[in-house]
């Protein structure tokens, strides 16, 4: 086996490896976001927390809405960023 073959199956071995010491499915990469209504609820500086279903805050930087706002957001599932966010 040549080394450049040899190098190939080793870095593939180690990134699978790390995957699956991780618990890190491959499929959630490419899943269709989650979009749903959520309350903004803690401001931090210029950015604000919400949470969607998933009990997982995530954070809107540079934030048009105010604590109480309702807005729609759309994430991946156990992704703690959004994807998009616009009013409900």
């Amino acid at each position: 086996m040549s080394p450049k073959i040899l190098a190939i199956v080793f870095i593939g071995g180690g990134i699978l490896l790390v995957f699956a010491l991780s618990s890190f499915q491959v499929t959630q990469l490419f899943s269709p976001g989650i979009t749903e209504e959520a309350v903004v609820s803690v401001k931090q500086g210029g950015s604000y927390i919400v949470e969607g279903s998933d009990r997982i805050p995530r954070e809107i930087s540079n934030c048009p809405y105010e604590e109480g706002d309702r807005v729609i957001i759309t994430y991946k599932a156990q992704q703690p960023s959004i994807e998009s966010h616009r009013t409900a």
